[in-house]
């Protein structure tokens, strides 16, 4: 049988948003790993929590969503936090705290973990690089030294690259990624096909770009397959790229066709814009 089951490794977060005076659990690892299960996937999550209110209510969202989540770290220190307003449904981040998220780092145990899955999804912002001793070179080279390991140990690998686009990073990770996902809210159509070209080269087997309201695409080195947005109201745009993530992940890991889990995670991603918080 298939091995179908994904990892996620990433952040969290406690959404806040002020003037409604409403919290609920967040960060892109998180939101990314609820697709999954969602969707039929079994999905595990390794990450770091406080020793805080809030890194409780992490745990007891992945618990009742039935997410393994038995890797996950409890540090003395604070879950992180991220303040946010709506602007016409637009999420608009207003002030955050990283808390304990610039600890996190994968050791033995999480290696012997994480074999068990057929593939490890990375969120990258799982260590901020912000925070980090030695700033933006020694994060990469901890997320480079992270995912050569899940490669060596034979565990297929996806990344969520988000805006980034840092060439010895890319690099570093050349074919050792599997899926690389990109947003690029600002490309339009007829710049698609000079970026997948730039990006497929760094070794990806498939390269997807989401752009926001004009949708995603998908290349895998022959055809450009694109994906318009589906159209919804927008309560809160929040995690709506995470949710689309995780919904093409579950689709792709049962290898359905590029131009199917397109569809899948567009209209997943749709549905989630119609709620508060990200899930």
């Amino acid at each position: 049988m298939l091995n179908q089951k994904v990892c996620v490794i990433g952040d969290n977060s406690v959404d806040i948003y002020p003037k409604s005076g409403k919290s609920y659990v967040g960060g892109n690892g998180i939101n990314s790993a609820i697709a999954l299960k969602r969707n039929g996937i079994d999905a595990g999550y390794v990450g770091v929590i406080g020793n805080d209110e809030e890194g409780e209510l992490v745990i007891a969202a992945l618990e009742k969503e039935d997410i393994d989540c038995s890797r996950v770290a409890k540090l003395n220190k604070k879950t992180a936090w991220t303040k946010i307003e709506l602007n016409k449904g637009n999420r608009v981040f207003v002030d955050e705290s990283l808390g304990v998220q610039h600890k996190f780092d994968l050791f033995e145990e999480d290696y012997v973990y994480l074999r068990n899955f057929a593939w490890a999804h990375h969120t990258i912002f799982s260590n901020w690089p912000t925070a980090v001793s030695g700033g933006i070179e020694s994060y990469y080279e901890k997320v480079e030294n992270q995912i050569q390991r899940l490669h060596r140990n034979q565990v297929r690998v996806s990344v969520d690259f988000s805006e980034q686009f840092d060439r010895k990073l890319l690099t570093s990770l050349k074919n050792r990624v599997d899926l690389g996902f990109f947003s690029r809210p600002e490309l339009s159509r007829s710049e698609l096909k000079e970026e997948f070209e730039k990006l497929y080269g760094y070794g990806f087997s498939v390269v997807v770009i989401t752009m926001g309201a004009r949708g995603s695409a998908s290349f895998a080195g022959r055809d450009i397959i694109t994906q318009p947005a589906i159209p919804t109201k927008v309560v809160d745009s929040l995690g709506v790229g995470d949710a689309f993530i995780g919904a093409f992940l579950s689709q792709w890991v049962r290898e359905k066709t590029i131009k199917v889990t397109l569809e899948f995670a567009a209209n997943y991603a749709a549905n989630t814009c119609l709620i508060n918080g990200a899930f």
